[in-house]
């Protein structure tokens, strides 16, 4: 009874079509999340129809079936519901309350335009999100000519947090939902600063992310440390979405900090 709505394929056209078509590059990101997720969510209303049925005595349990009768009363996610959406949590809880957000996500944005901030570890594809992002802001430098080869990510901490954003930024994108590992940003300094004790991840206010020519970025030479971002606490190739460009304490003392 919590599962989201399926999403129906004539209710998307029409909600993107509003947003301005497919010609944009992040509606093109929307209907591609929203596909992986109704994927998801087929495959649960199913599986726990199925159990029901099963439990109930009428259908054979099948050993997939079994499987995910073990795994939901042990309060861990069923092996078929890991493999659909690629997902990894440490319970039910924690994994079923994840894709409740990236469908609250999705859904607000297919039927009330876009966020002011997103939240990036909400997606399946956070790397093609990016992309899109990109191109939009290259699209915006058609007349100089801006090739997307050209144009890498440029990150910016902000000193707000993601209820403060009244707005999206006319370039570019806001993110929220961030961690730092083993150090803590500095509001008032904008910079990480050591840990507060016995806290191992802080909050990271909101990043805006935009494209820049790689041969116009500016580094903050000495100052700067750049954070590798993942989408989850597992630090492997596959969960890495890209690097974050943070300004450090001057101190010239090294921080353990290694994951956004």
């Amino acid at each position: 009874a919590k599962l989201p709505p399926d999403y129906k394929a004539d209710d998307v056209r029409t909600g993107i079509k509003s947003l301005g078509g497919m010609g944009k590059p992040l509606n093109i990101c929307l209907k591609q999340e929203i596909d992986r997720l109704q994927k998801v969510l087929s495959v649960l209303r199913a599986s726990l129809a199925n159990l029901k049925l099963a439990i109930a005595g009428t259908i054979i349990m099948s050993p997939d079936l079994a499987d995910a009768l073990d795994a939901l009363f042990m309060t861990r996610v069923p092996p078929a519901w890991t493999a659909v959406s690629q997902l990894e949590a440490p319970s039910m809880g924690v994994w079923f309350t994840n894709v409740l957000m990236r469908a609250e996500q999705l859904t607000a944005w297919l039927a009330n335009g876009r966020p002011n901030a997103f939240w990036l570890t909400g997606f399946f594809n956070p790397q093609g999100f990016l992309t899109a992002n990109r191109q939009e802001v290259c699209r915006g430098h058609a007349k100089a000519n801006w090739a997307l080869d050209d144009v890498i990510n440029h990150t910016e901490v902000l000193k707000m947090e993601s209820e403060e954003v009244k707005r999206p930024p006319e370039e570019g994108v806001y993110l929220r939902g961030l961690f730092l590992d083993g150090c803590r940003w500095d509001k008032a300094g904008n910079k990480l600063a050591d840990s507060a004790p016995k806290v191992l991840y802080a909050p990271l206010p909101v990043l805006y992310v935009t494209g820049v020519l790689a041969s116009d970025k500016k580094g903050d030479a000495g100052f700067s440390f750049t954070a590798p971002c993942y989408k989850s606490p597992k630090r492997t190739d596959p969960n890495f979405i890209f690097a974050v460009d943070l300004r450090r304490l001057l101190s010239g003392k090294i921080l353990l900090s290694r994951r956004c």
